[in-house]
């Protein structure tokens, strides 16, 4: 699938196409920390393609850190998907919902010190017990830092700034070999 562009200098952009897989596996992996692809100029040239109109609004939010809510425009971005991209996994949610969540857990880690599980569900658009599950297993997986107090049922983030650099730089390194192999591939 390669989509092209035509400047007034009717000049071919070649690359719209990774570029537009790169962004996408950034939102379905819930690892777009870096802003290699955010400050990638040809990421607001997708808004001119009408299948990917939502996808440098939808990164957008997610580099500034913001609550992905659940509107037309998340719609539209999970309606441009490929259906291997939406399939639903043992949880229950597809790839888009529990990237979505996990994001938004990350921006809310962001905002508090600590939340009760049902507010947090409620900002997440899922039940307490689901926000509980997803915020153990991103505790497991250093993804999310913090705490479960079960008793209170709250959970409490910890500071996870020296996290987010690593975390940054690696997807940074990504950004950086994955432009590497596209101008390669432009030069061919």
């Amino acid at each position: 699938m390669s989509f092209c562009l035509f400047s007034s200098s009717v000049t071919i952009i070649h690359h719209i196409s990774f570029h537009t897989f790169a962004h996408l596996a950034d939102i379905l992996t819930n690892s777009f920390h870096g802003n290699q692809v955010f400050k990638d100029e040809r990421l607001s040239q997708l808004d001119a393609i009408p299948k990917f109109e939502t996808h440098s609004a939808v990164l957008t939010k997610m580099y500034m850190n913001q609550v992905l809510r659940k509107d037309d425009e998340l719609r539209k971005f999970e309606e441009s998907l490929e259906p291997h991209q939406n399939i639903v996994k043992g949880d229950g949610l597809t790839i888009v919902e529990r990237a979505v969540i996990e994001h938004n857990m990350v921006a809310v880690s962001q905002l508090y010190t600590s939340i009760y599980f049902s507010e947090l569900g409620q900002l997440l658009g899922v039940a307490a017990d689901r926000a509980e599950k997803v915020a153990a297993k991103m505790i497991m997986d250093g993804s999310l830092s913090g705490s479960i107090d079960q008793v209170d049922g709250t959970l409490n983030f910890e500071g996870n700034e020296s996290a987010l650099l690593g975390w940054d730089e690696a997807i940074t390194s990504f950004c950086v070999q994955l432009s590497r192999v596209t101008d390669a591939v432009r030069s061919e």
